[in-house]
């Protein structure tokens, strides 16, 4: 019996692993990067790779294996091709956004970052979220489309790296995600309908 609670710990540790490490490559430019050198898009030269960052991508051990480390975060391109996406599932949602979007890059790092690290009471950001956007009709579509647009951001930039199961385990996260969100908003929603 308490080898299956093991066994069930260990799949949460690892698919906290996989969602840390896949979130890392899908807002750094890694995936780009490393397709541009491979098309040859880029030249041979030291100094050229040194521009794109491939030198920095590949790291060989002691037995000359060589493998990709995940550069520094760009959520800027992240966010942008997020909203993006998230604007065509929801084309009616442009209008309520501000023009500068950096705090819904903000909520999104930090809900993946608490979803990373296991804390399975996303209380705070969501009551943060509802008490913040309550005054916006928002629908159960704009919650779905939002969770859509962030696992088809993260499949696309993820590239090949992004495999059926990984993004399923995405697809899940997001889902739980945008779930407890619209709840939160729904209930926040609610009590702004009875006051007014």
């Amino acid at each position: 019996m308490g080898n299956s609670n093991a066994k069930g710990d260990m799949n949460k540790v690892a698919q906290q692993e996989l969602i840390r490490l896949s979130w890392r490559i899908a807002c750094s430019d890694l995936v780009h990067k490393v397709a541009q050198f491979e098309k040859g898009e880029s030249d041979a030269s030291d100094e050229s790779k040194e521009a794109v960052g491939i030198n920095s991508l590949k790291v060989m051990d002691d037995n000359g294996v060589v493998s990709l480390k995940a550069g520094p975060l760009n959520l800027e391109s992240f966010h942008s091709e997020f909203m993006n996406a998230y604007f065509k599932f929801c084309p009616d949602i442009q209008k309520k956004f501000p023009q500068e979007h950096i705090l819904v890059a903000r909520m999104i790092q930090s809900a993946i970052t608490r979803l990373v690290k296991g804390k399975d009471d996303l209380k705070k950001l969501t009551s943060s979220f509802a008490n913040s956007h309550r005054h916006y009709k928002l629908t159960k579509e704009h919650f779905d489309g939002f969770g859509m647009a962030l696992v088809q951001t993260i499949q696309k930039r993820l590239g090949k790296l992004g495999t059926i199961q990984l993004i399923q385990i995405w697809k899940k996260v997001t889902s739980r995600l945008t779930d407890e969100l619209h709840a939160a908003y729904s209930k926040a929603h609610g009590r702004l309908a009875i006051a007014g």
